[in-house]
């Protein structure tokens, strides 16, 4: 072979050798730094025990790092710069016990999350991972670290929400997975870092999304996840209906003020025309004083109508922020309600659920009595299917209990009487509950009802027949002691205004026809509710005005009965009709007029899951499709609109119906 043809197969033989020794090198090169690099990490971990701080110190500064801003590129030199020290701090991952705390929480608090780099990422997750498998008593520290990056994305210059969110879930799924006992760990950091109320909606709806989330693979947790969501929905929920107290009760102080001021201008006025005999340098005096009492007057206005519009901006903004929250739930709920494909039915994990949502509705929301929007989750997730509907009247049913009050009986009046205020108002506003189940929730609360007059008519009252005045005039206390048979009948009241037509069928057996009434049947269900209307515990004088007025009409329309006799008895004796202020009994009153739990849903974002199942108020003789005309439930277009809803529409739970703009089904 010619010399020329051998040096040209020669050459690339050498440079592949020389490239091979090179890659030989460096990579001998990087197997002495990371050497290196460990031992480094070995001396500065031992040296702290011999209280030489130093290296350990520059140990803790390599992995401090904190975005705040900062350019990909600073972020990537960060990357490169620390990926080296995880693997050397991976190989003395034992030796990090309590003596080390601050270096593992730099580790933890460090804003690794938001590295660009996914490998770099990969690996920073694994030394968390091996440091909390190692030391399990670091889990509750990885948790809070990890739990704070739930709030990113809810502010503008956050970038890449999703990415980080990831990353996180990620990690705390690995550590769920490797230590399943880390439940408590995680709960407790959840609550640690919940947002505050008075934070942003979007920073709120960011939290509680990733909140959520974890009940994807930490099931374990589910009700303490779930009760802390509701707790915190329905803070702001009590918070909204006490902005509205407080606004309502401002703009009464900015009409009387007005009064005062113009009444103290007047007396000036008069004070001034009155005295002829003054010189022209007092009337300049006056007139200056007048002056400037006017412009004080005008300033003190002017301050009352500031607060007045600042007040009313921060109530629309928690109205804003609730609506945000309660969709979040709701569209998470959404996801969560699977059919089984084979039954058809609701899957078994979808019924665990809903069972787990009751529970935490009979501790949490049935208690608090200015929740108005809370509950609507629970109307929802009845609506899903029909057996949980039928669960959740029976348990507030339960509930009730006996009518005779016994030494057994755990629950209390006030329970009791918000569980009737839920059976009345879910079966009056739930549009899938069939004729069958109104009939019967109907007919239990009649049977209750009568079943505590007859212990009632039992007792010894004095040996006295007390008349309707008699009744009328008892004390507050004896009134009080029958708070849950005034609840109960109101109850029937508000079903019957609304749901008459399920109660009342034709001679014939077939649907009704409004015009034609005089020939209507009722259910047997029914029967009793005379005794109750017209009984000398007079429940019509204990309920909520509107209740009492609506029924008495619809009742007369439908010639079921007419008790206007007895409204117009309650009116001579008391004065209540059309003015519930005027009735000595207010405070019990008041109970029972301020807790409609389902009134109509004003959140603009919210309603949309519930207006497809709410029942609408109908008129006796309008057509179903009259009523969408009539009630004109379109979504408002601006805030004012659903400022105006809420106020307008709430029944519950606030001031006292006659404080309220007209208030009517």
């Amino acid at each position: 072979m010619p010399a020329t043809e051998e040096a040209v197969v020669e050459r690339p033989i050498k440079e592949a050798v020389s490239r091979r020794k090179q890659a030989s090198s460096s990579d001998t090169s990087m197997i002495n730094k990371q050497v290196f690099l460990q031992k480094f990490v070995e001396s500065a971990l031992l040296q702290v025990k011999e209280g030489n701080l130093d290296e350990y110190h520059k140990l803790v500064k390599v992995f401090a790092y904190t975005r705040h801003s900062t350019l990909d590129a600073t972020a990537t030199k960060y990357t490169t710069e620390v990926s080296p020290w995880i693997q050397a701090l991976s190989a003395n991952v034992s030796s990090l016990g309590i003596t080390y705390r601050d270096l593992v929480t730099t580790v933890f608090s460090s804003d690794w999350v938001t590295a660009p780099n996914p490998r770099f990422v990969r690996s920073y997750t694994t030394l968390v991972l091996q440091i909390v498998s190692a030391h399990p008593e670091w889990v509750p520290q990885a948790m809070s670290s990890l739990a704070r990056w739930f709030t990113y994305g809810g502010h503008h210059k956050d970038t890449e929400p999703e990415r980080v969110h990831s990353h996180v879930h990620v990690l705390i799924q690995e550590i769920h997975r490797a230590i399943p006992t880390c439940g408590p760990s995680l709960v407790a950091a959840l609550a640690e870092s919940w947002p505050f109320r008075a934070i942003r909606a979007n920073v709120q709806v960011v939290y509680v999304r990733n909140v959520l989330r974890c009940l994807e693979y930490a099931g374990g947790v589910r009700r303490e996840v779930l009760q802390m969501v509701l707790n915190h929905v329905l803070q702001i929920d009590v918070e909204v209906q006490v902005e509205l107290d407080d606004l309502e009760s401002d703009e009464e102080s900015e009409v009387e003020d007005t009064g005062v001021f113009e009444f103290e201008d007047e007396e000036q006025s008069d004070a001034k025309d009155g005295d002829q005999s003054d010189a022209k340098d007092d009337e300049s005096e006056e007139s200056g004083s007048d002056s400037d009492s006017d412009s004080d007057s005008e300033s003190d206005a002017d301050s009352v109508t500031s607060d007045l519009g600042r007040a009313r901006y921060n109530a629309k903004k928690t109205v804003a922020k609730l609506d945000a929250l309660m969709s979040t739930l709701l569209t998470w709920l959404e996801r969560h309600c699977h059919v089984d494909e084979q039954t058809g039915e609701m899957s078994e994990s979808t019924s665990r659920l809903f069972l787990l949502f009751l529970d935490l509705f009979d501790t949490v929301i049935l208690p608090t009595f200015k929740s108005r929007y809370t509950q609507f989750v629970l109307f929802y997730f009845s609506s899903q299917n029909a057996e949980y509907s039928d669960v959740f009247l029976g348990t507030m049913v339960g509930n009730l209990g006996e009518p005779m009050r016994s030494a057994h009986d755990r629950v209390s009046s006030v329970t009791k009487v918000s569980a009737a205020a839920y059976l009345g108002s879910f079966v009056a506003r739930a549009k899938f509950l069939t004729p069958s189940v109104v009939r019967s929730v109907v007919g239990v609360l009649v049977q209750w009802a009568n079943t505590y007059m007859d212990w009632y008519e039992e007792q010894d009252v004095q040996s006295v027949v007390r008349t309707y005045a008699q009744a009328l005039g008892a004390p507050q206390a004896e009134i009080e002691r029958h708070v849950v048979f005034f609840a109960v009948s109101q109850a029937i009241l508000y079903m019957f205004c609304f749901r008459w037509r399920d109660l009342a069928e034709s001679q014939s057996g077939g649907p009704i026809v409004e015009t034609e009434l005089d020939s209507v049947c009722w259910c047997t269900e029914l029967e009793g509710l005379q005794r109750i209307v017209f009984s000398r515990l007079n429940p019509l004088h204990a309920c909520a005005p509107a209740v009492a007025q609506q029924f008495a009409s619809v009742a007369s329309q439908t010639n079921f009965m007419f008790c206007y006799a007895v409204l117009q008895q309650n009116r001579r004796t008391n004065g209540y009709a059309g003015d519930a202020t005027a009735s000595p009994d207010l405070a019990l009153r008041n109970k029972l007029d301020s807790f409609f739990p389902f009134d109509p849903m004003a959140l603009p974002v919210s309603r949309q899951f519930i207006d497809g199942i709410y029942m609408e108020w109908q008129d006796v003789g309008d057509e179903p499709d009259e009523l969408d005309q009539r009630e004109g439930r379109d979504i408002p277009e601006d805030e004012a609109g659903v400022m105006e809803q809420i106020v307008s529409m709430s029944i519950s739970p606030v001031p006292p119906l006659s404080a309220l703009p007209g208030q009517t089904f």
